[in-house]
């Protein structure tokens, strides 16, 4: 009786075993039928859009050829020609303008923020730290010249004010 009970504990565990493989099988099939389809669309979509924008572009040349041959043939062919050169120049030179404002606000933005953060900045403070270490060096040299200096003034009216005594012969 135990060993039937173990043979139907096994079949089961058997039979749930392939519905979980199958399961399994049919997902991965699923998704390797879904790459396949989005990998054509994909594709077609890819081609297709290259083929848009090139009819895009032929159409829009043909435009551009139609207006500026209209603009040649018309009376005010030139005056138009002049009013587009201006606004272009005048486009241009508020664009200069704004991009030279935009830096300048970028460069104080900037110079702020490097202020702020300049407690913060080790490298920074390292270096100033050995600036001033050079400094502090060099200001104890020239201390200590200056200390030879007046010790060796100091002895030289010692050495004068010294009269040795002349023995008579």
């Amino acid at each position: 009786m135990a060993k039937a009970r173990k043979t139907k504990e096994t079949a089961e565990v058997a039979v749930d075993t392939d519905i979980a493989r199958k399961i399994w099988l049919a997902g991965v099939g699923a998704y390797g039928r879904m790459y396949t389809e989005t990998q054509g669309a994909v594709e077609k979509l890819a081609t297709g859009a290259n083929e848009a924008f090139d009819q895009l572009v032929a159409k829009g040349e043909e435009v551009e050829d139609k207006v500026r041959e209209t603009i040649a043939k018309s009376p005010r062919g030139d005056r138009v020609v002049s009013l587009v050169g201006n606004a272009t120049d005048q486009v241009k030179a508020f664009r200069a303008e704004q991009r030279a404002a935009l830096e300048a606000r970028i460069g104080k933005v900037r110079k702020t923020v490097s202020e702020t953060l300049a407690p913060l900045n080790i490298g920074a403070l390292g270096q100033a730290i050995e600036k001033l270490t050079a400094q502090v060096e060099q200001l104890t040299q020239e201390v200590a010249a200056l200390k030879a200096e007046k010790a060796t003034v100091a002895e030289k009216p010692a050495k004068a004010k010294t009269v040795e005594p002349v023995e008579a012969a």
